[in-house]
């Protein structure tokens, strides 16, 4: 009998420390990002996810994709909101980048640009993360957000990101010709008109 007992309290630790190991797996996701332009060129686009007491213990790792067709410059934010577990910060957001990736391996190229954590100080604060870039080439990006729940209560995040054209070089060069163009009338129009003698 006492054999039949350690046997059965053995499967039910098991199948407890298994049903803890489901809970705790990681959460992968990809979705494209919807934008919406802005009518100068560039677009905006928000992003965000939601986590309930299901997946308590598990990290996630939410990946928006997007794609630019000219050099462009990029600004972005993340915060978090979330129930406060007595004790718990129920979710926490631990990464927020932007990289280029190849659309057919989705492996990254190059150096990811980190975001930066603003996050405040105090008993658990709200999440708080940004970032930009500037005279990024044209291709296919995405935007990781990384973090754990934490709590019984879930949570959720949200973003936005702003794309904005960075112009061509020869537009510079047009701008500045045209500028210096605009100097010498307004240097002809300023010209003492001369002095005629009788």
């Amino acid at each position: 009998m006492k054999l039949k007992s350690l046997v059965l309290s053995a499967l039910v630790a098991g199948a407890a420390f298994a049903s803890q190991g489901a809970a705790a797996q990681a959460i992968d996701r990809s979705v494209p990002l919807v934008t919406a332009g802005d009518g100068v060129g560039g677009f905006n686009a928000h992003f965000g996810d939601t986590f309930t007491a299901s997946t308590v213990g598990s990290s996630f790792t939410d990946v928006f994709t997007f794609n630019v067709g000219t050099p462009f410059d990029a600004a972005a934010s993340v915060t978090s909101s979330y129930l406060n577990t007595p004790q718990t910060k129920d979710l926490l957001i631990t990464g927020f980048n932007l990289y280029r990736y190849d659309p057919v391996t989705m492996a990254i190229l190059g150096t990811a640009i980190a975001g930066i954590n603003e996050t405040g100080f105090g008993p658990n604060p709200t999440d708080s993360w940004s970032l930009s870039a500037y005279g990024l080439s044209s291709g296919y990006y995405a935007l990781r957000i990384d973090g754990r729940v934490m709590g019984e209560g879930g949570g959720a995040f949200g973003g936005d990101l702003t794309i904005s054209p960075v112009p061509e070089p020869a537009t510079y060069g047009m701008l500045l010709a045209g500028l210096g163009l605009v100097t010498v009338a307004a240097r002809r129009r300023l010209k003492p008109a001369p002095i005629q003698r009788r």
